[in-house]
């Protein structure tokens, strides 16, 4: 019964301000961390996060306690300059009023398997008539800086899209494309190369370059050859060759249903 009543009392003197108090930093520690992880600085964050832990244990320790007090306030300085476009880029979209709707309209299971139906199909629309293509589904690994080589788009998802943007000659269709939900973010995107010993020499440029993206993030790779028209997928750090279509449409719904499951209900939006 102490219990009981020790957590009443406690209740019982919160009132509806110390609610709201409550409520505001909550989301403004989750949108926060939705803008960190659109970027591929997570790991400083996550630093930032042990030393400040570290400064709080260290209290009866001053000169460590000073040392690492700096180190924070240095930190919090390169996150200012590493987030500099995202945070600019939020306060755009909390004044469009952006911010917020976004959370409460999270891409469906629908949305969802139309994207993927939208992406196989220009894939083998694309081996059909002999074109070579790249196509980047994002997921949880920020992927700002591979947006930022390329031609920024922000257009509505569709296979007439991408078969325009990967047909020979055009301005855009050498590099890769970023889709993020059922938008392509930008084209004409440069993407790291794998260094991996293994790669046969016969590999292409594409294959390479969608095996190194694979083997930094968790983005996965539609990759079409344009010598052969084979489909290809690359996925945490693996590269399938010649996949099927009905094999591809039933990996790329396995690996988004996952992440949905894992992350819940608000963290498909941007």
């Amino acid at each position: 019964m102490s219990v009981l009543q020790s957590a009443w009392e406690l209740l019982s003197h919160i009132k509806p301000r110390d609610v709201v108090d409550i409520v505001l930093v909550a989301m403004l520690v989750y949108y926060l961390a939705r803008l960190f992880r659109r970027t591929r600085a997570t790991s400083l964050v996550n630093g930032l996060v042990v030393v400040f832990l570290v400064v709080l244990l260290s209290t009866g320790l001053p000169t460590l306690n000073w040392l690492l007090r700096g180190l924070t306030v240095a930190g919090v300085l390169a996150l200012v300059v590493i987030f500099g476009p995202e945070l600019r880029l939020a306060l755009e979209r909390l004044g469009r009023g952006g911010l917020f709707s976004s959370a409460l309209s999270p891409m469906g299971t629908q949305r969802q398997q139309s994207a993927v139906n939208q992406v196989v199909d220009a894939a083998y629309r694309l081996s059909e008539e002999g074109y070579g293509g790249l196509i980047v589904l994002e997921r949880q690994s920020g992927l700002m800086d591979i947006i930022r080589t390329g031609k920024t788009l922000n257009s509505r998802l569709s296979v007439e899209l991408l078969l325009t943007i990967f047909y020979p000659g055009t301005p855009l269709h050498d590099g890769a494309v970023v889709i993020r939900e059922d938008e392509i973010v930008a084209a004409a995107c440069a993407l790291p190369h794998s260094e991996s010993p293994g790669l046969s020499t016969s590999t292409g440029m594409r294959h390479r370059a969608a095996l190194g993206l694979a083997e930094r993030t968790d983005a996965v790779c539609v990759v079409v050859s344009e010598e052969t028209g084979a489909v290809s997928i690359a996925v945490n750090g693996a590269l399938s060759p010649r996949i099927e279509r009905p094999q591809l449409t039933e990996r790329l719904m396995a690996l988004f249903e996952a992440e949905q499951e894992q992350f819940g209900f608000f963290f498909w939006r941007k």
